[in-house]
């Protein structure tokens, strides 16, 4: 189901998960990651409604200062509420 340096991993099942479940089955398979979050402009995210709207491969992604080089996949998430007024 993997694609090396491809689009598809194995984690994009998750998409569409809430964070929590999604963090415990990352957590129990022992891999590891980092969270980045999204929102709707005016708007604040919060991990107790959020969904994993993406999941990305470290090895396809520039690094940057304060990133967690460890992690394996960016679990990037958001609100549900995409309201704009």
């Amino acid at each position: 189901m993997s694609k090396q340096h491809g689009t598809v991993t194995e984690w994009d099942f998750l998409i569409g998960y809430p964070l929590d479940e999604a963090l415990q089955i990352l957590q129990e398979e022992g891999i590891s990651y980092e969270l980045q979050f999204t929102v709707a402009p005016g708007k604040v995210s919060s991990e107790e409604d959020a969904f994993v709207i993406a999941v990305r491969n470290r090895d396809s992604q520039p690094m940057s200062l304060g990133q967690n080089v460890e992690a394996e996949y960016i679990i990037v998430c958001a609100s549900p509420d995409w309201d704009v007024s």
